[in-house]
Formats: structure tokens, C-alpha cells, sequence
């Protein structure tokens, strides 16, 4: 758990909503447009999901023409979102990774379909692209990053900037040269006080961490 946490208020409540996309753009990993046999599965998929849902674009890992998708759902108090990839295998959605995140808070219902929660990325060499997932507190908004990397799915760790080692990281924004661009509170001499620094992540090959860079 990274130390700006504490300047979070326990009640604070995540507001999250999702839709799908259909399109292809740099930087984004390869989205496919789901057929309509894949989008109803979807729907009932979520249906028989417990508490809101969160979903990312349709994605392809380039080796098959199987797609994955990502639903965040909320769990038992205290709140600990959870990544679920599926696989479309011909039939429906496959569960085939769970991954819990350190992010706190809860998430909010789809009400307009009009934004992703949950979007694409290249940041690594693993075939299937990263998911930059993001609950919005009251306070602003901590992301995470998921990768395929190694043949199995978690989250990346962030290493260096103003907080400690972790897998997540306070406004985090994709930049189009694929660094990953952090604004967080140096507290100094408290948070409320505090100015806003930037940090630049990029994934290091070497360590399999996304490494702070410099700071703005």
C-alpha cells in the first residue's frame, strides 16, 4: 500500500464507468470490434456478476482470433477491486485470470457506456496488450497496470517516484511515446499543503518494473 493512501478518507467510494471500443490507435495494443454473438455473451456475463462492472475494450494477443476481456467488480467490505480476463472460446467467456489490486475503494456502475475504465497498452513485450485500470476516489484517482508478461496475468510494479514500491500509482496518464506520466502529492509539509510533482514510468526489461524516470 503506497503512503499517499493515507491522506484518503476511509469512506471514499470509487466512481467507475465503461464501455466497449471498437477501434485500433498507436500505443493501444490491437482492439478488435467484438461480433454480435460476443457482445451478448458479454451482457450476460455482466448480468450474473455480483455488485457493478467495469469493462475494458475487446483485445486480441495476435496468435489466435480468441479475445480477452476485462470485468472489474467490486468484493466483501473492505472493498478490493478484481480484475477478471476471459477468453472468448466459441461458446462464451472463459475465465482465465483473477487478479486482485491494492487500489481500495469501490466502483460505480456503467450508466453511459461513453468512456473505458479499464484501457490498452503497449508497454511491454507480452503479446496481448497491458490494462491500465483506474478507480476514482473522492480524492483522485489511482491507477494500475496489467500485463500478460511471463505467460501469466498481473499486476506491474512501480519502482521509484515520491511513494513506496508498489502496483499502483496516484493520476496516471498514458503518454503517446508509451511512459506512463504520475501526479502525486509530496505532502510537504503535509498533504493539504502539499504541491503536485510529476513522475515519468517506463518499463525497464531488465527488472520487469515500471522505472520512475525523472520528475517534473
Amino acid at each position: 500500500m503506497t503512503s499517499w493512501k493515507a491522506c484518503l478518507p476511509a469512506c471514499a467510494t470509487a466512481v467507475v464507468v465503461g464501455g466497449l471500443a471498437a477501434s485500433c490507435s498507436a500505443g493501444a495494443g490491437t482492439l478488435t470490434a467484438p461480433t454480435s454473438r460476443e457482445r451478448q455473451a458479454l451482457q450476460g456475463l455482466r448480468g450474473q456478476l455480483r455488485g457493478p462492472s467495469a469493462v475494458s475494450p475487446v483485445f486480441t494477443d495476435g496468435t489466435t482470433s480468441d479475445v480477452a476481456i476485462a470485468v472489474m467488480k467490486q468484493l466483501s467490505n473492505p472493498a478490493v477491486p478484481e480484475v477478471d480476463v476471459y477468453r472468448w472460446d466459441r461458446h462464451g467467456w472463459k475465465q482465465v485470470a483473477s487478479v486482485p489490486l491494492d487500489l481500495g475503494g469501490s466502483i460505480a456502475a456503467d450508466s453511459s457506456g461513453a468512456s473505458t475504465p479499464i484501457a490498452t497498452a503497449d508497454l511491454t513485450p507480452a503479446k496481448a496488450p497491458e490494462l491500465l485500470v483506474t478507480v476514482h476516489y473522492n480524492a483522485g484517482p489511482a491507477s494500475a497496470v496489467l500485463s500478460e508478461l511471463g505467460g501469466h496475468w498481473h499486476a506491474l510494479s512501480f519502482d521509484g517516484g515520491l511513494a513506496q514500491g508498489g502496483d499502483e500509482r496516484f493520476d496516471v496518464h498514458l503518454e503517446a511515446d508509451g511512459s506512463l506520466r504520475s501526479q502525486e502529492n509530496d505532502c510537504v509539509p503535509n498533504c493539504a499543503a502539499g504541491r503536485m510533482v510529476t513522475t515519468v514510468y517506463r518499463f525497464d526489461p531488465a527488472t520487469g518494473r515500471l522505472a520512475a524516470q525523472d520528475r517534473g
